[in-house]
């Protein structure tokens, strides 16, 4: 479904962010990107959603096709249409609207006579929004926000959700929550693009996993593998290697181990 090739994108014509990035999530699959704080997660979301231009980025080499389709150059809204919906980081969902209005605001594109429908839906999927679908969504506690984020975009009937850090600043019993949310939305045939520091959480619903460091994606596998790969435990699980910076570092550190021994 989605094929993004040797992607490079620059930030004011002068930073290189995206260094040559290639992955693919297919039909109905669940795909992992793990990384830390600027390793570019964010940027390729953004340069797939058509967002890139309003943070003064662009993509000046390698092509995002879906379903064979080159998106490059279309608007954000051709891209909802064709069935690519994001979760944004940190929520942002409309504080000032109700938590109904911000699931009518994820159909605004829709022309067909099921949105109404499709809100009791998500209503029945979240119950805790249930009881809240005419509370300001502002007053809602962080979970039910993240919550609410998911249902505005499952509003859109996306075939493709992106998720970015969908766990930052959640309790760990909510991000257990979260995580069963995004799993039961794959089972339902929702291919998935889960952008996570929590690597724990993530490779537990992913399919498939890609390391992206430095704006290169530096490793990648079955998520089984990666869950057993000495150098993602260390790094990104925290099970040893204290005090590696990067990735890169963690697999220098074990190659040299293996050299010394």
């Amino acid at each position: 479904m989605l094929e993004i090739g040797n992607l490079e994108v620059v930030y004011n014509k002068v930073v290189l962010v995206l260094r040559g990035v290639s992955l693919r999530v297919e039909d109905g699959q669940a795909v992992a990107l793990l990384g830390s704080n600027g390793a570019g997660k964010t940027t390729l979301l953004r340069a797939v959603t058509g967002l890139l231009s309003i943070h003064d980025g662009e993509i000046t080499k390698g092509a995002v096709e879906w379903n064979g389709e080159r998106l490059e150059g279309l608007a954000p809204t051709e891209i909802v249409r064709r069935g690519v919906a994001q979760v944004m980081e940190r929520r942002r969902i409309f504080p000032d609207l109700t938590v109904e209005e911000n699931l009518l605001a994820g159909a605004y594109q829709r022309r067909d006579g099921e949105v109404r429908a499709d809100v009791e839906a998500q209503l029945e999927r979240f119950p805790v929004l249930a009881g809240r679908r005419s509370s300001a969504a502002g007053y809602l506690s962080g979970g039910e926000q993240q919550m609410l984020a998911i249902a505005r975009a499952l509003m859109a009937r996306p075939k493709l959700l992106l998720l970015d850090e969908p766990s930052l600043g959640l309790a760990p019993k909510l991000v257990e929550e979260v995580a069963g949310v995004i799993g039961s939305v794959n089972a339902e045939g929702v291919a998935v693009l889960l952008v996570e520091q929590n690597a724990a959480m993530a490779l537990d619903v992913a399919d498939h996993g890609y390391v992206l460091e430095t704006g290169r994606v530096v490793h990648d596998g079955t998520a089984e593998e990666l869950r057993e790969d000495r150098d993602v435990k260390d790094f990104y699980l925290g099970l040893g290697a204290e005090g590696r910076k990067s990735f890169r570092e963690v697999k220098h550190y074990h190659r040299r181990k293996r050299w010394l021994s």
